[in-house]
């Protein structure tokens, strides 16, 4: 799986996170995804630049098929963006640092 230091979550895991106040990106992967691997540093760095501002996590969509159907999930690697468990914003791809920050600075 992506070499990187982020907690991986269930269906059950992302349910209850989801339960809990604050800005959480969940970002669906798969093993044989190269753009997911791209991209897993990137995340690293991301959650390291707002430890305390955003939870970031990630799910397997192999392993989890039902997260990812109930998500949208059509590509990977998907990046959603949660703000006290309501869906703020969806992304699809290996987004660079840039993008990555674009991305979520609306929602913190």
């Amino acid at each position: 799986m992506a070499d990187t230091s982020m907690e991986w979550l269930t269906d059950e895991g992302l349910e209850e996170l989801l339960t809990q106040p604050g800005t959480i990106l969940i970002v669906f992967m798969a093993q044989w995804c190269s753009p997911c691997q791209a991209l897993a540093p990137r995340l690293d760095r991301l959650a390291s630049r707002y430890p305390t501002q955003l939870g970031c996590y990630l799910i397997d969509a192999d392993r989890h098929p039902a997260s990812a159907q109930k998500y949208g999930v059509r590509g990977l690697p998907t990046l959603v963006l949660f703000v006290d468990g309501d869906l703020e914003a969806t992304r699809v791809g290996a987004l660079e640092d840039d993008q990555l920050d674009a991305f979520i600075s609306t929602a913190l």
